[in-house]
């Protein structure tokens, strides 16, 4: 199984917009944890320690970043980030098509399990098997972003 950068969006992904944070993420974040994954947390408002802090999630989070809000791939560096995005969930669209993922909805209902469908997504990613990087990928893109 490979070991994955997961990056995670805050503001209508992890934490709704009332404050409370989404449904499982304390078992998703130990779970990527435990599995060897790393868990970064980025935000386009800049860096959200203070609200992983608050939830108590920052013993999960390797490191915090800037989220690029356009021209994706080339403002990692100018932003400082230092580390390649292999799954991220975000709230955007934009920012999944970007690097991929999972495309999560912003509103969270009470009975919200979507992060557990991250969860999978994620454990699906980290267990296919690349085989030799000669051979040909294939032309069709699969697109997991919760809405398939």
């Amino acid at each position: 199984m490979r070991k994955l950068n997961v990056f995670f969006d805050v503001d209508n992904t992890l934490i709704m917009w009332n404050g409370k944070l989404r449904n499982h993420t304390r078992d998703v974040f130990e779970h990527l944890r435990d599995a060897g994954h790393t868990i970064y947390i980025w935000s386009g408002v800049g860096i959200r320690r203070w609200d992983m802090r608050r939830h108590e999630l920052d013993e999960f989070v390797q490191d915090y970043f800037i989220k690029p809000l356009d021209d994706h791939h080339a403002r990692l560096g100018p932003l400082g980030v230092t580390v390649k995005p292999d799954f991220v969930i975000d709230d955007h669209k934009t920012v999944v098509d970007a690097f991929g993922g999972y495309h999560i909805s912003d509103v969270a209902k009470p009975d919200d399990r979507e992060l557990l469908d991250v969860l999978e997504a994620i454990e699906a990613m980290a267990a296919e098997d690349f085989g030799d990087l000669e051979t040909p990928i294939l032309d069709e893109a699969v697109e997991v972003d919760g809405s398939a």
